[in-house]
């Protein structure tokens, strides 16, 4: 007999929704359109970032998209469709791939471990289940999605105490010592710099010109992993920064320079263009005047050293364009000039690239062909038979010869070929390949490297212009493919396990140099190493914060190896001062004045924390933020979130915020099945209720009638906003005059139905006025 389960009908009905949804954006592993029942899928967002998922149970060990899957590896039916369910409704969330990933990752694992459904199970299984699972917070994220949507009893609460092993949370000489231990040693230090001096060697009697000591090493067939580890280091020591996600894409660059009289006296300040994170815009990084020679001798080597990956990258992204478009500023040797004499203002092809490029300079720049190839050189014996050409006379229509362990076909791949899924990847399979299929699969096979995004898929820089340009031959351990580039969002991790031994066969860069393998260092060291030796140099912890990129001083004093008691020092200045040095009040924002007015208003004790267009009033230190929004600012539109009257720096920012909002719910609106998507049509309806919301809040910021420096919050749930004198501690309340959403709909729904549909587009999107 059926038990009847209305929590198991809830979760039918919403998977039966979900699966009456196309789903766009989804490939499975062969790269063609999903279906519901694919065990591996792949969703690619607009702008080329990519998220994988696996849907797959425990049979498989570190199983990827790649794993050939079968019908035992498969999810029970309602697991399936549970993870699915979930994964369409994390995806529209806007934090990190890597940390919606693991939401994912880890909703199936409790699944797996509960065997059974959960709506099934006993307080007590579950309970037990969630003890072990150690991120609870990701767990709790599922738990709230079940609640949300009525697949599980809200009356059903379960203990989530997540254990932080930080010495964040540790007292006495316990937290000193795991303090610092997250400072790198002395000796790896040392070691890294004496191999810094040998990789990257100083300039002939500091003639930044004379680069002929440096010739010999930037071979474009020479290893790069050694320049790569230090200009990194480097880069780590100069200046604080989050070494993995912020250094691997910076575009190519040297050191710049401003000078101006203070206080009478000549001052130098050096920096790099720098790309913003987690919420601050792009800016100029400020570098230790102690770090500049050397650092910039190392962009200067790194530069030169990775304008062949670049070449390539701008081939692949426009084959047809002139060869001296393509070359950019690299070099020819004269030799291979000669062997070519290369028509600059024609295009050119990948083997000829190659050669200008110096890809075959260790060899005797040939390729094996087919023995009907035109000009080949019969090289046979007895044994086999064996035909090359010279690369200088090769041309798109001759067939080249893939083989085995051949020297030939591995200058061409860096693969010995000697297994199908090498072929599979590097000639799509075939021993025989005209030099147009070859260029067009290698072509291929870069596409997707063309816009490299970091490790976090956070942040990107387009590979031609990418200071960290390498190919496979010069980073490569395994695959050395001189035409093959380095995912940007790899290189984070070539860095790390260069600096790590992490039981690993392959020698560190310190075993390399001949230092023990004791040497070894954390890439995020090199942070906190900088946040000390700035403290320690007596700057003051506001402008370490400053420079470090960080939203809140209380972060910085994680970094600040110092004793419990002169942090206790600071953090009283910090957290509750309202009094700050001269110097630093005159670059203080208004929201910040202002928050240390609200602050005092309402007896607040706890830290109040800065947002990008305000401050929030809930206390992060001890209770999390778990509101999420799909604007751009954040915080925007949050209940605990204070704005400030004419802060024009906010108000800027929400106007940028609206248009960009704007823009979305037009494209939406041109969408091929926007008439038929239930979906869609309800994203519309919610994402323009938030617009015009938005729109008020600006309004409210900007009017004139309304005393500077009072502070604003919007209270969604009430459709009201609430203004606030703290000068006066009087409080006003008006309720928001919205526009009728589902009349917006239709508005939306007849302009696309309209030959001219200007009038229909105002009708549509007319409440939020010209931008």
């Amino acid at each position: 007999m059926n038990t009847i389960n209305r929590y198991i009908d809830n979760q039918r009905a919403y998977f039966a929704k979900k699966k009456s949804l196309p789903l766009i954006g989804f490939t499975n592993a062969q790269g063609e359109p999903a279906s519901w029942n694919d065990i591996a899928v792949t969703f690619t967002y607009d702008d080329s970032r990519f998220i994988n998922f696996i849907f797959c149970n425990l049979k498989k060990k570190l199983p990827n998209k790649g794993t050939p899957f079968s019908d035992d590896d498969k999810l029970t039916p309602d697991i399936h469709d549970m993870l699915f369910s979930y994964a369409l409704d994390v995806i529209k969330e806007n934090v990190s791939i890597p940390y919606n990933k693991k939401k994912i990752t880890i909703a199936k694992k409790f699944l797996l471990l509960l065997e059974e459904n959960i709506a099934l199970a006993t307080h007590e299984k579950i309970q037990k289940t969630i003890n072990l699972i150690a991120d609870k917070v990701a767990l709790n994220h599922f738990l709230t999605w079940l609640y949300h949507h009525e697949m599980l009893a809200k009356s059903s609460k379960f203990i989530l105490e997540q254990n932080y092993n930080s010495s964040r949370t540790k007292t006495g000489d316990e937290a000193l010592e795991a303090e610092k231990n997250k400072l790198p040693s002395e000796n790896a230090l040392l070691a890294l710099g004496a191999i810094f001096y040998d990789v990257i060697p100083p300039y002939i009697d500091d003639m930044k010109e004379n680069l002929g000591i440096w010739q010999p090493l930037l071979s474009p067939i020479k290893s790069q992993k050694d320049s790569f580890v230090c200009t990194m280091a480097a880069l780590g020591m100069s200046s604080p920064n989050r070494v993995g996600s912020e250094q691997v894409i910076l575009t190519q660059q040297r050191i710049q320079k401003h000078s101006q009289i203070v206080d009478g006296q000549p001052k130098t300040v050096h920096f790099l263009n720098w790309r913003g994170s987690k919420g601050h815009k792009d800016y100029q990084n400020h570098i230790n005047a102690e770090m500049v020679e050397s650092l910039d001798r190392a962009l200067h080597y790194t530069i030169i050293a990775t304008e062949p990956a670049r070449a390539l990258a701008r081939f692949y992204r426009k084959p047809n364009r002139p060869l001296k478009e393509v070359l950019g500023v690299f070099k020819p040797s004269n030799k291979n000039t000669e062997l070519l004499t290369p028509s600059m203002n024609q295009p050119t092809n990948l083997l000829h690239l190659g050669l200008l490029l110096g890809l075959f300079d260790d060899g005797d720049k040939c390729v094996r062909v087919t023995a009907d190839t035109p000009g080949a050189i019969d090289l046979s014996n007895n044994q086999f038979q064996k035909f090359i050409k010279p690369i200088a006379q090769i041309e798109l229509s001759d067939t080249l010869m893939f083989m085995q362990r051949c020297v030939y076909s591995n200058k061409l791949t860096g693969s010995p070929l000697i297994i199908q899924s090498q072929l599979n990847k590097y000639t799509s399979g075939k021993d025989k390949l005209t030099l147009a299929e070859f260029q067009n699969h290698t072509i291929t096979l870069n596409e997707s490297q063309l816009t490299g995004f970091n490790k976090n898929q956070t942040k990107s820089v387009d590979f031609d212009n990418a200071l960290f340009a390498y190919t496979y031959k010069q980073l490569g351990e395994k695959n050395k493919s001189p035409f093959l580039l380095v995912p940007i969002k790899s290189l984070s991790g070539f860095f790390s396990d260069d600096l790590n031994k992490h039981k690993k066969i392959r020698p560190t860069i310190f075993e390399r140099h001949g230092f023990s393998s004791a040497f070894s260092l954390k890439p995020h060291q090199l942070r906190h190493w900088q946040n000390d030796y700035l403290a320690k140099k007596g700057l003051p912890h506001h402008l370490i914060t400053m420079l470090s990129g960080r939203k809140s001083a209380e972060q910085t004093l994680t970094y600040i190896h110092t004793t419990d008691a002169q942090n206790a020092s600071v953090v009283g200045d910090i957290s509750y001062s309202n009094e700050l040095e001269s110097n630093i009040e005159e670059k203080i924002s208004l929201r910040i004045r202002t928050m240390n007015q609200y602050n005092e208003a309402v007896n607040n004790e706890t830290p109040t924390f800065i947002h990008e267009t305000g401050f929030c009033t809930q206390n992060l230190t001890i209770s999390p933020c778990t509101y999420m929004s799909d604007f751009e600012t954040q915080c925007a539109l949050c209940s605990s979130s204070c704005h400030v009257t004419h802060d024009s720096k906010a108000i800027d920012l929400l106007h940028k915020d609206l248009k960009v909002q704007t823009h979305r719910l037009e494209e939406v609106q041109k969408a091929h099945n926007f008439e038929t998507s239930e979906g869609m049509q309800k994203w519309y309806k919610t994402h323009y209720n938030n617009s015009c919301m938005l729109k008020n809040l600006i309004g409210v910021l900007s009017d004139d009638a309304i005393k500077p420096g009072c502070s604003v919050r919007l209270l969604t749930r009430s459709n009201r906003i609430r203004i606030t004198n703290l000068e006066t501690k009087t409080v006003e309340e008006e309720t928001l005059a919205l526009p009728n959403t589902e009349q917006a709909l239709q508005a939306a729904l007849e302009a696309r139905n309209v030959k001219s549909s200007d009038e229909a587009t105002n009708n549509f999107l007319g409440f939020l006025g010209s931008l």
